[in-house]
């Protein structure tokens, strides 16, 4: 048996830590709020306007979310086209993410910041489905 306040590394899963996100009327992002007056945003969405000319918009560039390059851990949807070219590109050597869409077009999208494939089987639900989590 282990001692108290002795950590139980390897022998089971780490417990979740609880986070607060806040989220804003007037913005369309939800951050998660680190304590000492730190913000680190998780979701949000924009609208980007390529109205004047087609071209490319570099979306963040440069950017790191707990030493992570954005090109690695964001996820980027495009939604809501008026013209339904548009793609997003990802440089994972120069850390950055663009979108490109046609003339005229005025394309919503929306950022996740983690892994763009998470493993949502590891995730415990116990609400109103009687799922139970498997402990070792």
């Amino acid at each position: 048996m282990t001692q108290l306040g002795q950590p139980l590394t390897g022998m089971r899963k780490s417990t979740p830590k609880l986070t607060r996100i806040n989220g804003d009327d007037s913005l369309s992002v939800i951050w998660r709020n680190m304590g000492n007056n730190h913000a680190y945003p998780f979701v949000w969405a924009q609208t980007l306007d390529f109205s004047a000319d087609p071209g490319t918009i570099t979306l963040l560039s440069g950017v790191k979310f707990h030493g992570m390059n954005a090109a690695d851990y964001c996820m980027v949807t495009v939604g809501g086209t008026q013209n339904a070219g548009a793609y997003v590109t990802k440089d994972s050597g120069l850390n950055t993410i663009s979108v490109t869409a046609a003339s005229g077009s005025a394309v919503d999208i929306i950022v996740m910041v983690g892994y763009p494939t998470p493993d949502i089987a590891a995730l415990a639900c116990r609400g109103n489905t009687g799922a139970r989590q498997m402990l070792p």
